[in-house]
This record gives C-alpha cells, sequence and structure tokens, in this order.
C-alpha cells in the first residue's frame, strides 16, 4: 500500500479575468494505485458539499525527500567553533 494525497480543486476567475485552481479538500489515503486513491477520496467526500472542477493525486513517499529520519541541526561544538553558540 502507497500513500496518496487527493486535492479536490474548483476553476475560478480572479479579478483580471484569469482562470485559477483554488484548494476545496484534500484527503491523504492508502492504495494501492492512484486511480484507487481518487476513488476512495470521492467515497470519503461523498456527503461534503463541495463544487469540485479537477482533482489531483499526488504519491507520498514513506520517508520525505528519500531520509530515513528528519535532517538535525549541526552539532552544538561545530556552532560554537562557528561562534555562533547564541543562536
Amino acid at each position: 500500500m502507497n500513500d496518496y494525497r487527493v486535492s479536490f480543486y474548483k476553476n475560478l476567475l480572479n479579478s483580471n479575468g484569469h482562470n485559477f485552481k483554488c484548494l476545496q479538500r484534500q484527503i491523504d489515503v492508502q492504495s494501492d494505485d492512484p486511480s484507487h486513491a481518487l476513488i476512495l477520496a470521492e467515497q470519503k467526500i461523498r456527503h461534503e458539499r463541495l463544487n469540485v472542477d479537477c482533482a489531483e493525486v499526488t504519491y507520498l513517499p514513506a520517508e520525505p525527500y528519500g531520509y530515513a529520519y528528519p535532517s538535525r541541526p549541526c552539532a552544538l561544538g561545530a556552532l560554537d567553533a562557528a561562534g555562533m553558540s547564541n543562536f
């Protein structure tokens, strides 16, 4: 199973008459493929009164940016050596 984020948008016009997508709702779902993720997300919002024109499905990697753990700041000793221990 993979994680996906499904975003539902409404197409609107700005004051200059240009189209833009206005985010209506985002749902994170687990699915085997993107098309099934869209179906699951549509089922979850079925009873909400949204006026949706389009949807985008985005794959969410299990590890953000490919790292096993979030990056950590430099060790305190490295900051002291740079004269930045006050930060």
